[in-house]
């Protein structure tokens, strides 16, 4: 009796588990039509996503196509994952049945399935426990809807804050007062990444002054007193995407492949000094 029962289900998990004309599934990577620099970007994602399910199919969309549920019917995909927020958005408004997941684009777990680009909290402070061994505290200032990172459970160094401001203003208000009054010298401050130019000199001046290290997502504040910058490794988040796409209910993550950026002369003025072996690792550094 058992025997029949775990045949039936050992059938039934087979069953389940391939595609009912015993094909391969058709996976579809859609992504918009871009220059040669982005589509570079799109180019090692896919490949880290193929690393782990196998050769795709591409599906690039030109900015206001109409075509593309026609595009999505000729591929006829098992599985679209998207890279982009406005290829999301465009497929979204179409009758493909099935959720995307969605990866290089801020989104939040409401929104879509998928890798937003905002960090991973853990894989940061691994990063950061590497690199500034020294700081205890990390204070992460954002504005509401403008995710820098994702909070994950976090039982190691350093300490993560989350401080949230309710719009650009309030935001500002809490960095001026965080920066002026509060961080101290083994404090990092993560910034806003769309903090205005003319605040961001402001904020990194009273830094500067007071040795406090100013961290960022966006590299353009790199040569304006930032210390660090955080990016993804394009590759390893297509193999992030590829690995959520396997799953049966694919969540929300952060990127957890973290690349970083030096400003090696805001490094020098705080006293903060990498062996060449350490400084190897830094894949982007200016003077």
């Amino acid at each position: 009796m058992r025997k029949g029962i775990y045949k039936e289900l050992l059938f039934c998990l087979l069953f389940i588990s391939s595609p009912s004309d015993g094909k391969e599934p058709r996976i579809v990577v859609a992504y918009p039509v871009s220059d040669t620099t982005q589509a570079l970007t799109y180019s090692h994602v896919i490949d880290g996503i193929e690393k782990v399910l196998g050769p795709t199919e591409s599906l690039e969309v030109p900015e206001g196509s109409d075509t593309v549920q026609t595009q999505l019917n000729r591929f006829n995909p098992d599985k679209v994952i998207v890279l982009g927020k406005r290829v999301a958005v465009a497929i979204n408004k179409t009758a493909y049945p099935k959720p995307v997941l969605v990866g290089l684009a801020h989104f939040t777990p409401s929104e879509y399935s998928g890798v937003s680009l905002a960090l991973d909290s853990r894989s940061l402070c691994t990063q950061l426990s590497r690199f500034l061994p020294a700081v205890k505290r990390v204070i992460v200032v954002q504005q509401a809807g403008h995710q820098a990172i994702v909070p994950v459970v976090n039982e190691t160094s350093p300490i993560l804050e989350l401080r949230e401001g309710s719009d650009q203003l309030a935001t500002i208000r809490l960095l001026g007062h965080l920066v002026g009054e509060e961080a101290t010298a083994s404090d990092a401050v993560f910034i806003p990444a769309n903090l205005p130019i003319d605040m961001l000199y402001e904020v990194a001046k009273v830094a500067w002054d007071k040795k406090i290290i100013l961290l960022s997502t966006n590299l353009a504040q790199l040569d304006t007193g930032t210390l660090m910058g955080f990016y993804p490794d394009e590759l390893a988040l297509g193999v992030q995407l590829g690995q959520l796409a396997l799953q049966i209910k694919p969540g929300y993550e952060g990127i957890k492949g973290i690349r970083l950026a030096l400003n090696k002369k805001v490094a020098q003025h705080l006293g903060i000094y990498f062996d060449p072996i350490t400084l190897d690792l830094i894949p982007v550094k200016i003077k």
